[in-house]
């Protein structure tokens, strides 16, 4: 079972999230808290079990969709996963985006369609922390910068690992925003403690 901690982890995480995300995802950040609880009482040593009680749960647990495509995906069972994504992100799991949009950037289980990809990610830039910080560099190759920091405050706040990274640098070498030694500093520290990963979190890596 989650220890309650967790659960209150989970529960102030998400809340943060119904904040700042747009208003037509907000139902959905109430509700996948629980369901982040629920598929991470299936995480196990033993993998076949884990996927085996993946399995079980997902029809009415769309973490648990993601999570079974993800491990789809690892194996090249790239249209298995695109279907679990594709049904997640049905049921409203708006997390289900950004996994598509890295199938439609490779050309993975889908055809290649950038268009699609940016979409998807644009879609939920503002309510999913990872689809922000993948949508950073996509601002950032088109130099612009505000957006491109705006994007990954939102992901770094919300404990993606490599939008704290990447923060970091920005504010230390001070060539796309002014120079911020103390803030890339906190974003430093916070890159190096893994435990509160977002990305582990959702996926149940």
């Amino acid at each position: 079972m989650i220890k309650s901690s967790t659960k209150l982890l989970l529960t102030s995480l998400f809340a943060s999230l119904i904040l700042s995300g747009c208003n037509k995802y907000e139902e959905a950040l109430k509700v996948l808290p629980n369901e982040v609880a629920q598929a991470d009482q299936c995480i196990s040593s033993n993998k076949e079990f884990e996927a085996d009680c993946y399995d079980l749960i997902s029809y009415k647990n769309s973490i648990a969709l993601l999570r079974l495509g993800i491990k789809d995906f690892g194996k090249g069972n790239y249209k298995a996963a695109i279907k679990q994504y594709t049904l997640a992100k049905q049921r409203g799991n708006l997390y289900a985006n950004a996994l598509l949009s890295d199938a439609y950037f490779s050309g993975k289980g889908v055809p290649v369609n950038a268009k699609m990809g940016l979409e998807l990610l644009e879609d939920v830039d503002n309510a999913d922390p990872i689809a922000a910080y993948k949508l950073s560099f996509y601002y950032l190759n088109k130099k612009d910068y505000s957006k491109t920091v705006k994007l990954l405050e939102f992901a770094s706040v919300n404990n993606v690992k490599k939008a704290q990274l990447e923060l970091a640098k920005i504010y230390r070498d001070g060539k796309i925003t002014k120079a911020n030694p103390q803030r890339s500093q906190e974003l430093f520290k916070a890159y190096e403690d893994k435990t509160n990963s977002f990305i582990s979190k959702i996926y149940g890596l």
